[in-house]
């Protein structure tokens, strides 16, 4: 009994159909940058043209009729990602479709919650790794619930609270008390250009620009004592790393 195909060997197939039917739809005098140096012994009528128009036309339906039943499949199974895959190249075709554009934006969604985690962060924590982010994917992470924030400092001068340091001390562009995120990359450990620290306070999105791996903290004076936690909320994290 023959095997079906992998998903991977199938994608690539379709992208090439794709790609086939769109060249195809391109025309003739947009396809060739100068002048052929060899001429057709015979140029197509018109009526033959037609009749080529009409099986590419046929051969775009059918792959069009077959991609969205096969996507209904997917999203039935919960492979969202498949189905995500397909629909960005039914897009290829129809770069202007906004029904493919908002649909793909739902599976993303889907996506996102299928893979939502859902743990308590002690306020108290030093920058803590809680996952495992890759290139491009899409990250939301939701705080909730509330902590008591006692400081406890001294010796500052008129300078205030130093901000140099995002590892030890106060971050400068995230609001105090807030819950902040960074993404440690393979090049931040390399030494070859220092991790930035973002706000996340009770919301935030982003789009992975390389894989590493994210930390939570809140944003507080060195020497402050926190106490509580917070309940997070995370999507699109590969796994959770070792806490």
């Amino acid at each position: 009994m023959a095997r079906l195909p992998r998903f991977g060997s199938y994608c690539l197939a379709l992208t090439a159909v794709a790609c086939f039917v769109w060249s195809l739809s391109v025309p003739a005098a947009t396809a060739q940058s100068g002048k052929s140096k060899s001429k057709p012994a015979r140029p197509a009528s018109s009526a033959e043209v037609k009749q080529i128009d009409a099986r590419l036309q046929k051969l775009q339906d059918t792959f069009e009729t077959e991609s969205k039943a096969i996507i209904d499949g997917y999203e039935r199974s919960g492979q969202y990602d498949r189905a995500k895959f397909l629909l960005e190249v039914l897009l290829k075709l129809d770069p202007k479709n906004e029904e493919l554009k908002t649909k793909i934006a739902d599976f993303e969604k889907l996506m996102l919650d299928k893979s939502g985690v859902d743990f308590k962060f002690d306020s108290g924590s030093d920058w803590t790794a809680v996952g495992l982010v890759m290139k491009d994917s899409q990250i939301r992470i939701e705080a909730t619930g509330e902590y008591k924030l006692i400081l406890n400092m001294s010796n500052v001068s008129a300078d205030g609270i130093t901000t140099e340091n995002p590892m030890r001390d106060l971050v400068g562009k995230v609001p105090t008390g807030a819950l902040m995120g960074m993404v440690v990359t393979e090049e931040n450990q390399q030494g070859k250009q220092p991790a930035e620290a973002f706000a996340i306070k009770s919301k935030h999105e982003f789009t992975a620009k390389k894989e590493g791996t994210l930390f939570l903290k809140v944003n507080v004076p060195p020497g402050s004592k926190c106490i509580g936690d917070l309940k997070i909320k995370m999507s699109g994290i590969v796994r959770n790393t070792e806490r």
